[in-house]
């Protein structure tokens, strides 16, 4: 296994609060096969976080999580994926009813950029629990700051998932028993390079979490100024990708011919063999902030393998 090692008094460090004046929910909601940011879920994609362990001000993240279930506690296992190596740490915890939780990846996973992933658990076991949210304070290396809603998939079907017949469990993400996740993103909106710059950050989640295995996934893109003038092109990320547009969608340094200062542009990036996720986050002299890609379209079906504890 290439889990990283975290301290088993991980979960002192967590500083809780009850969430209060929250609407009564007495059943669990009824989900569309919609990947979202913006509802709860059992399963939670965090694209983004950063942690410097020696100046917090050349990148840390503050991971927020809650329990919208007045009701109901639910445990919680949480992967945190390295995305220069994709090896993989993993710890426990729980939230209480309308319990919600903060800490900072600093604390957590030191050192480590790249993106994690939190299940709903019932005895150890991947389970529904449609009411988990999160956002992600993300603050980059140099300086830039982002504010990224967890992406929330919903579990379909009642209970814990069952074994395959080899034993073995997964996550399906087939639009049966857990949401679908993106096969096709979008950036839906950057203004001019020339002014601001972006950066993206895309991976395809790992199929085995076990080992943090992953798959070289090429991406077809599409750039298109606000006259619709379109500029392809292609990159492949293994793991995780983390570079500015001027060096992932400049094609023949087209990136600043198409979209020139003063103008605005949106890009569509296609996966042919595997989902993708991530999120931008830009700056400029007057602005600055984050957003998660919103789908055009998504995988058939994909599965990741964890671990049964």
């Amino acid at each position: 296994m290439s889990y990283r090692n975290l301290s088993t008094t991980i979960r002192s460090l967590i500083t809780i609060s009850i969430l209060a004046l929250l609407p009564v929910i007495v059943e669990a909601q009824s989900l569309s096969n919609n990947y979202s940011d913006i509802k709860p879920g059992s399963v939670l994609f965090f694209n983004r976080f950063t942690s410097n362990p020696v100046n917090q001000m050349l990148g840390d993240t503050q991971i927020n999580l809650t329990n919208l279930n007045q009701s109901k506690a639910i445990d919680l296992h949480f992967y945190l994926i390295d995305g220069s190596s994709c090896s993989v740490a993993d710890f426990g915890s729980s939230l209480n009813a309308s319990q919600t939780i903060s800490f900072l990846m600093s604390d957590f996973d030191p050192g480590i950029f790249g993106y994690m992933i939190v299940v709903a658990e019932d005895a150890g076991l991947p389970t529904q629990h449609n009411w988990l949210t999160g956002i992600a304070q993300v603050r980059e290396f140099d300086g830039r700051q982002g504010i990224l809603s967890a992406i929330s998939i919903g579990k379909l079907t009642a209970g814990p998932i069952a074994p395959d017949l080899d034993g073995q469990y997964r996550l399906k993400f087939n639009g049966a028993i857990y949401e679908k996740l993106p096969q096709v993103l979008a950036v839906p909106s950057f203004d001019s390079q020339v002014t601001t710059t972006s950066f993206l950050y895309i991976y395809s989640p790992s199929p085995n979490i076990y080992t943090g295995d992953t798959n070289t996934v090429t991406l077809s893109t599409l750039l298109y100024n606000d006259a619709s003038q379109s500029l392809s092109g292609s990159f492949s990320l293994t793991c995780y990708r983390q570079d500015s547009f001027m060096t992932i969608f400049n094609r023949g340094g087209g990136i600043n011919n198409r979209v020139p200062a003063g103008r605005t542009g949106w890009i569509r990036m296609a996966s042919s063999s595997a989902p993708i996720l991530g999120s931008v986050i830009s700056r400029n002299s007057v602005f600055q902030g984050g957003y998660n890609l919103p789908a055009v379209s998504l995988y058939g079906s994909f599965e990741i393998l964890v671990p049964n504890f």
